[in-house]
């Protein structure tokens, strides 16, 4: 057996293709009105509990698809997942510099998580796999 894939340090899968900088795109367009719907929020609003949910749509509308399109292909997760943070950047000089920054950190943080957890443990298994057989 190729050593390199006994230690799975090559991995096919590192091609940044169109889909990764179409759901980066994708991700920022969602980033972006999910910013804009939670300023209008802030803004309208006297409820309290809506605004703490609207704060906690970041984590809804970057986990749960990301996860999603990652199960079709990593690479498409990850350019969705930095689209999102990507977008918070201008956010923070064009609208409103607490939730562009807040959007931007949270979605890092949570691809770290991701990538770390979820991406991580299934290439480590997947060589397992491949050594078993």
């Amino acid at each position: 057996m190729n050593e390199e894939m006994l230690y799975g340090n090559e991995d096919e899968e590192l091609k940044l293709d169109l889909g990764t900088f179409l759901f980066g795109l994708v991700g920022a367009i969602v980033s972006w009105v999910n910013m804009l719907f939670i300023y209008q929020i802030q803004i309208k609003s006297s409820n309290e509990l809506l605004k703490v949910f609207m704060y906690l749509s970041i984590i809804f509308t970057t986990v749960i698809p990301c996860v999603g399109i990652g199960l079709k292909n990593r690479l498409w997760g990850y350019g969705y997942i930095l689209g999102f943070a990507l977008a918070g950047l201008p956010f923070i000089f064009i609208v409103d510099l607490f939730i562009g920054a807040y959007t931007f950190a949270t979605t890092l943080f949570l691809f770290i998580i991701l990538w770390l957890i979820f991406w991580k443990t299934w290439r480590s298994l997947s060589s397992i796999k491949m050594v078993s057989e």
